[in-house]
């Protein structure tokens, strides 16, 4: 992992920008290396991945292994994270501000990994890229330009 990564790793194991981070074991940063050719994009940790501080280590990970498998992607090939770092309670859906509170942190790790293609893995991640819903974008490919820092 680069040293940038790194320091981001850091700043988001001290964050607090929202209350997640009251019931969270521990924030999730996201895992792979600067120049992997896909980023996949989950919408916050769950149970494992909050007990391990590691995305995609649940049962959810498993089945998205499994998935890269089929697809003929080389899990080294990639960089998993996550909208929200921290754990929301009863693995709730991420509030909209609580999203914003983690968007920077996503945004540094597009500019620092600079992926070929971003994969977003469900309706929450895909809504801060699309205003389309998952149905309409189901199974597409678009642009996306990636906004000032």
């Amino acid at each position: 992992m680069s040293i940038a990564l790194k320091a981001l790793a850091k700043q988001i194991l001290d964050c607090t920008r929202c209350s997640l981070r009251q019931n969270a074991t521990q924030p999730v940063a996201g895992t792979g290396e600067v120049g992997a050719k896909y980023m996949l994009i989950g919408e916050s940790p769950g149970r494992e991945e909050d007990k391990a501080g590691v995305p995609f280590v649940g049962q959810s990970g498993q089945r998205l292994n499994k998935l890269l498998e089929l697809a003929k992607i080389d899990q080294n090939e990639c960089y998993f994270t996550n909208t929200c770092r921290c754990r929301p309670p009863e693995n709730r859906d991420p509030r909209k501000a609580e999203m914003k509170a983690c968007l920077p942190y996503l945004l540094q790790e597009i500019r620092l990994v600079k992926p070929q293609y971003i994969i977003t893995l469900g309706r929450i991640p895909l809504s801060l890229f699309s205003d389309y819903g998952i149905k309409a974008m189901h199974g597409t490919s678009f642009s996306w330009e990636m906004p000032d820092a």
